[in-house]
């Protein structure tokens, strides 16, 4: 499995973050987390699942709150 498989089933079997579309892209381990999430805690949650995941060495986030 590739990284960008690893985090995108991470965030997929996370309760709080299912039925989101959060784009992963990944280059050499650099992933980046793009869409749009109800609240902090959840961008924090898919930011800590990123981090978290096989083969991940940065993750840059630009997940956005919903207005």
């Amino acid at each position: 499995m590739d990284v960008t498989h690893h985090v995108k089933t991470a965030l997929i079997q996370n309760e709080s973050l299912k039925g989101y579309d959060i784009t992963v892209v990944t280059s050499n381990g650099d992933v980046r987390l793009t869409g749009i999430l109800n609240n902090q805690a959840q961008i924090d949650e898919a930011i800590k699942i990123a981090r978290a995941s096989e083969g991940v060495h940065a993750v840059h986030d630009e997940l956005t709150l919903k207005k």
